[in-house]
């Protein structure tokens, strides 16, 4: 872990509904250029943290500082400069133009109602990084599921923040730009953005992350170097399944699963 600042720190922390608690007592510091992992089956609580963390949720108790303020403490204008969500998915309900979508990543930056030279050029940037500057014309209500996430990376991107929460983020990108994607990650974490991505492909995840956290039973049962997380058997006991470790000719950890669940095969 980074011996910098944390940009974010969680003490305690509460996530669920007031109906149902998700996660519990979760403890979690993220460093500058930090790239972590959320590993866990469906329904361990990878989005409703990280939307606790986005203040989409409200929190059930804990702490949660990013960098040196309390989250509660932020306006919706401050946490956007701290905090960029990239969701699983957003149906979008109006046809805004691509370009506008990802110059409203620019709003908590802005001091009026029509963006600047500045906001322009960092929307144009996010767009080529993200690889939709082609579709910056298109009204986003008619692009593809794949071209739409690339959108909503970009809008995230233009917010220019420390840290980025990234909710499966290539749940719907064909395998060119997952690479691609990764590659933009990591460029990013080099330059110092911490990032939060909830991942259902293990070996996706050890392409990416430099960490890993698995979620399971409301708690973190594992948390380390992401290698090291994926070589453990917290991976198997959570999942409910045997993997497999394969180590690549390159040096690259691969996991496979062997079996299915108990639960699926009866």
């Amino acid at each position: 872990m980074s011996s910098a600042k944390p940009v974010l720190e969680c003490h305690g922390l509460r996530c669920g509904y007031p109906e149902r608690v998700v996660l519990g007592d979760l403890d979690l510091s993220i460093g500058p250029g930090e790239i972590v992992a959320l590993l866990g089956p469906n329904g361990s609580g990878k989005s409703t943290l990280l939307k606790s963390l986005g203040r989409e949720i409200p929190l059930l108790g804990g702490e949660v500082r990013l960098g040196d303020v309390a989250l509660g403490g932020l306006s919706y204008g401050e946490l956007a400069r701290r905090l960029a969500y990239v969701p699983q998915e957003e149906i979008p309900v109006f046809s805004f133009s691509v370009r506008d979508i990802v110059l409203m990543g620019r709003l908590a930056h802005s001091d009026g109602l029509f963006e600047s030279r500045e906001d322009r050029a960092a929307a144009e940037a996010a767009m080529v990084a993200a690889d939709c500057q082609e579709l910056a014309a298109r009204p986003v209500t008619e692009i593809s599921g794949g071209e739409r996430q690339r959108v909503l990376l970009a809008r995230a991107l233009a917010q220019e923040t420390p840290l980025i929460l990234l909710d499966e983020p290539t749940a719907h990108l064909d395998v060119g730009h997952q690479l691609a994607f990764a590659e933009l990650l990591r460029g990013l974490a080099s330059a110092g953005t911490a990032m939060l991505a909830a991942v259902h492909d293990l070996n996706f995840a050890s392409a990416l992350a430099t960490r890993g956290i698995v979620l399971s039973g409301g708690q973190a049962i594992a948390d380390g170097p992401i290698r090291e997380v994926l070589a453990s058997a917290a991976i198997d006991e959570a999942y409910g399944v045997v993997f497999e470790r394969v180590v690549t000719a390159s040096g690259d950890l691969r996991v496979f699963a062997v079996n299915a669940p108990s639960s699926a095969r009866s």
